[in-house]
């Protein structure tokens, strides 16, 4: 993960040597980027100057490759992203050289970018035309913000910013972005990832007023949809569709049901090839590193050799369904001697009663004082799953990492650096969700069941599960709409919602976890899986009826894998939000209100 950052301005101005923008949010860019930082000032043309940064963590190629990247020609690159597939993936090269390669030999960038699978978010030069690209992959995977300063006729875009920075925004992932810097004005061109509908429309004009700038949005989509795909959204099920279902939903218990649904050959199907792809995402996720972990990739660094079997591989573990399939899956790819470190986070109860007294201080390092404050929903499912793996996966080092906060620690976290990671969000629900992912993913809590009281995870590579309940139909509203408005509905919203994924929460956790100096990597949104599950109906994913309550019919087609992998008790575990599970939200405030704790 590269924190990369960019600055520009008209070159008469003075302070083109050195941007105020930078000083506001290096500290923050430097966390993203712990093993290189190099900063640049470049005239771009004969009007605009540029301020370029980019501070560099080590994640592709034999060896580090410093940013920004600059060509013979003058073309630059800032690049924040992994190549995990397509025609442009290599294994030996750094990512960043093979996408400046391909972005100097190309006619259109546009095109080139439609052979990158895999997450990123870049800025990038064009010399010979003068325009400057910039924007999201099409999921929207890695954070990009944008600030368009029209008094000062400059603008700013980096990969994170803070509370300082007013009215920065988040670039949306709607399409490609460009600025034509042979004019003396500012322009801003829109080249969309998919033929524009009601989601993109609105989204461009939120960004024109937020602006207060007008976009060229151009004609041509990137990529070109499936029609058929679009024609099947007018399709209801019929009585042969759902037989199956209804037959087996009838049965004595949830494992009788599941037991029969994995004996239905069509069902089978569907999961042998759900597998198949969950496996190649995990796969590609897991290997592509350097293998040293957090701590030897310094020694590494200094042209020093190291024989590292430390742990490099990280999951946030809430001990739900869908962390508990990728750990897994990567067991099957991580080295066997190398430990895998579970990250499970808990908030103290405030509910229960806090030691204070100096003299009754003692008590609160007590196992049993930690064990009752700590014992949150997700501690609980967290142990019952682990048990479940080492049942499995018996010869694997498993780190069960508990991370334990307190509200003091809480408070001075959040309004000292957690406020600033969110920014722009603001919700209660931002809040609360960001709250726990930074705590999460800085990995540092009791190591369960050893004597060691402080672990430290040394991974610089973090497995979420995010996107699983967008696919499958994991949440409750999903219930709610196929009860009230039938299947037609849920399609339309399982669709909605991960077209939105990105401007609701991926770029504030990439954001969240990179603060650590840690790649957060996603393979529920590998472009395959995503591709196969969207374009199963709604009915082939979920069956969340009165039939199928939480626990089965959410997500039914991923707790058939689940089972199929051999988790038993987990496989049937209800959704339980990661706020919630945790014990950091309050479910008395309202989730869309602005946090005045931020």
């Amino acid at each position: 993960m590269c924190g990369i950052f960019c600055c520009i301005s008209q070159c008469s101005d003075v302070n083109v040597k050195h941007s105020d923008e930078w000083d506001k949010c290096k500290n923050l860019l430097i966390s993203r980027g712990p093993d290189k930082l190099v900063k640049n000032f470049i005239s771009l043309t004969d009007i605009w100057c540029c301020h370029l940064a980019a501070s560099v963590l080590w994640t592709q190629g034999l060896k580090l490759a410093e940013q920004p990247l600059i060509d013979s020609d003058g073309n630059i690159l800032l690049w924040n992203g992994d190549i995990f597939s397509g025609s442009l993936a290599k294994n030996d090269t750094s990512d960043s050289i093979t996408v400046l390669n391909a972005f100097s030999k190309s006619l259109n960038i546009t095109k080139t970018l439609r052979c990158i699978q895999g997450p990123y978010s870049f800025i990038y030069f064009q010399k010979s035309s003068k325009l400057l690209y910039f924007g999201r992959d099409i999921i929207g995977r890695h954070s990009l913000l944008l600030q368009l300063n029209n008094e000062k006729n400059s603008l700013t875009i980096t990969s994170v910013g803070g509370k300082c920075f007013q009215n920065i925004l988040e670039v949306p992932a709607i399409g490609i972005f460009l600025i034509n810097l042979s004019d003396i004005k500012i322009n801003l061109t829109c080249y969309p990832w998919k033929e524009p509908d009601v989601i993109f429309e609105n989204v461009i004009e939120e960004l024109k007023n937020a602006l207060n700038i007008s976009i060229n949005v151009k004609d041509t989509a990137i990529i070109e949809e499936n029609v058929s795909n679009k024609l099947i959204m007018h399709l209801n099920p019929t009585s042969k569709d759902l037989d199956y279902l209804e037959s087996y939903s009838c049965l004595r218990d949830f494992n009788d049901t599941i037991e029969h649904l994995l004996t239905n050959e069509i069902v089978s199907h569907r999961i042998e090839y759900l597998s198949k792809l969950l496996h190649e995402a995990v796969e590609v996720r897991v290997k592509t590193k350097p293998n040293f972990c957090k701590n030897c990739i310094s020694i590494v660094l200094r042209g020093e050799s190291v024989n590292c079997n430390h742990g490099k591989i990280g999951i946030l573990f809430s001990g739900g369904l869908d962390s508990a399939i990728l750990t897994l899956i990567a067991h099957k790819y991580v080295p066997q001697n190398e430990p895998i470190d579970l990250i499970n986070v808990a908030f103290e109860k405030t509910t229960t009663t806090v030691v204070t007294s100096q003299q009754n201080k003692h008590i609160k390092n007590t196992h049993s004082y930690v064990s009752q404050v700590y014992n949150v929903p997700d501690r609980k499912t967290g142990r019952q799953t682990l048990s479940e793996i080492l049942q499995i996966c018996p010869n694997r080092k498993w780190n069960f990492v508990e991370v334990n906060v307190t509200q003091a620690e809480l408070a001075k976290y959040r309004s000292s650096r957690i406020s600033d990671l969110l920014y722009p969000l603001c919700t209660i629900l931002d809040e609360s969700l960001g709250c726990a992912m930074w705590f999460a993913s800085r990995a540092k809590g009791i190591l369960s069941n050893t004597d060691i009281e402080i672990y430290d995870s040394p991974c610089r590579i973090l497995l979420l599960g995010i996107g699983a309940d967008e696919l499958f139909g994991g949440y409750m509203r999903h219930r709610r709409i196929l009860k009230h408005k039938g299947w037609n509905a849920l399609k339309q919203e399982l669709n909605d919602e991960l077209a939105k994924i990105s401007q609701r929460n991926l770029g504030r956790d990439d954001r969240i976890v990179s603060d650590h100096g840690r790649q957060s990597r996603l393979p529920y949104l590998d472009e395959n899986v995503i591709e196969y599950v969207q374009q199963l109906q709604p009915w082939e994913r979920c069956f969340p009826t009165e039939k199928m309550p939480p626990g089965l019919g959410d997500k039914l087609l991923l707790r058939l894998l689940g089972r199929k992998l051999g988790l038993q008790n987990t496989a049937t575990f209800p959704k339980r939000a990661f706020q919630f599970g945790s014990r950091i939200a309050n479910s008395k405030e309202n989730a869309k209100d602005i946090s005045q704790r931020l």
